[in-house]
């Protein structure tokens, strides 16, 4: 079985944020990149079997994470914490900018016959996709992430090491932030809206929300 790795650094000179929740000060740990990298082309599919390549990035926020279906802890606490956030971040934005979620599962052999009904129990919105793994291994590089399957235990039994990070992605299909967890949903709500708002407003000043 084929290892994927990916650069453990994309961007030098990223800026590190740390924003107010209330009348607490909740850090979020978010770095924003200075240059953001365009992601690379891959070819995976959704749940549904669509087709699913980094064009159906463009046109929106995605929020895309690393994991597979049979992952013990990071995996279903960073989707049911992004369920939050998103929530969180629907009191802040335009329905318009709100971030599609994406799973992307890079255990394929484990992952497909359950991808749907895994991501649809944390959110019917999320969205899971899959494939072959040289694609799987293009997509992690484009979000700077990095997915490793141990060794069999004597039962046929293994782990994926993978990025813990949520890769940020704009509407353009360029990767501009990441956010590590635990992600306390009203702080990085608040660290997504600044950021979606800093960009939007680039483009068309005096756009508001």
């Amino acid at each position: 079985m084929k290892h994927w790795r990916a650069p453990l650094a994309l961007l030098a000179g990223a800026a590190i944020l740390a924003l107010s929740a209330g009348a607490a000060v909740a850090r979020v740990n978010g770095t924003i990149f200075d240059h953001p990298a365009q992601v690379r082309a891959f070819a995976l599919d959704d749940h549904e079997g669509r087709p699913f390549t980094a064009e159906r990035l463009k046109g929106r926020w995605s929020l895309v994470l690393t994991g597979f279906t049979s992952c013990p802890d990071v995996c279903p606490f960073t989707l049911a914490n992004l369920e939050q956030v998103v929530a969180e971040l629907g009191l802040l934005v335009r329905p318009d900018r709100l971030p599609a979620v994406i799973f992307l599962a890079v255990d394929p052999d484990r992952d497909r016959p359950n991808l749907k009904e895994y991501v649809s129990q944390f959110h019917p919105d999320f969205i899971g996709v899959t494939g072959a793994l040289e694609e799987i291994e293009n997509a992690l590089k484009g979000i700077d992430a990095v997915a490793v399957r141990m060794k069999p235990d004597a039962r046929g039994q293994y782990q994926v090491n993978h990025t813990a990070a949520v890769a940020v992605i704009d509407p353009q299909a360029r990767l501009v932030a990441k956010i590590n967890p635990p992600f306390e949903p009203a702080a990085t709500a608040q660290f997504l809206a600044d950021l979606i708002r800093r960009y939007g407003d680039a483009r068309a000043p005096g756009d508001g929300r």
